[in-house]
């Protein structure tokens, strides 16, 4: 298994430290433990599968990344991860609402698909993903004050559920994709 773990902007002298080399050993440690870089892979390809439904059409792919966190005096890492390129809403109204709701299930989308593959796992990857779902809302309850971010989050799990999860064809394209395709992208090969 050949995974990547970017540490670009960490010096060749910081690299020789023991604080570096324990971060890299316990990120490495975790990208190559048993089944999480297919996990890890399906939790991105999931993110995608719903982007697509909202229009986009690129994306950029991460691979983990180590970096020094001058603020705290250590490393810190980012997993493996996708970025949309070109998701833009809509003109029409009617339109914006589908875009919205892709979107929305989007973010919730890798929890949930990586909950159902492996369930034992301390944290599925959604705390970010979350958040960034919550800053949605947040700019939608401008618009709209009724919106519950919790409740909205909640509805958009159901739905990845019912649509993916129940459903074994779509998760086994999913995890077919991830693996032939998302996860040499991601480094987690």
């Amino acid at each position: 298994m050949a995974i990547t773990i970017n540490t670009d902007g960490v010096s060749e002298e910081q690299k020789k430290t023991e604080k570096f080399k324990r971060a890299y050993q316990e990120m490495y440690a975790q990208l190559s433990a048993r089944g999480f870089a297919h996990v890890l892979s399906c939790h991105e390809a999931a993110h995608l599968f719903y982007f697509t439904m909202a229009g986009m059409k690129n994306y950029d792919p991460f691979p983990a990344k180590l970096y020094y966190n001058a603020k705290i005096d250590d490393y810190e890492g980012t997993l493996a991860s996708i970025q949309p390129c070109d998701l833009t809403p809509p003109k029409t109204e009617k339109e914006a609402q589908e875009w919205l709701w892709a979107v929305l299930r989007a973010h919730a989308a890798g929890g949930v698909v990586a909950r159902k593959l492996m369930p034992a796992l301390p944290d599925h990857g959604d705390q970010d993903d979350k958040q960034r779902f919550m800053d949605l809302c947040e700019k939608m309850k401008r618009s709209d004050p009724s919106i519950n971010p919790d409740d909205l989050w909640k509805k958009a799990q159901d739905a990845v559920f019912r649509e993916v999860v129940e459903r074994p064809e779509i998760l086994a394209r999913l995890e077919k994709f991830a693996e032939e395709e998302l996860t040499p992208q991601l480094g987690l090969d």
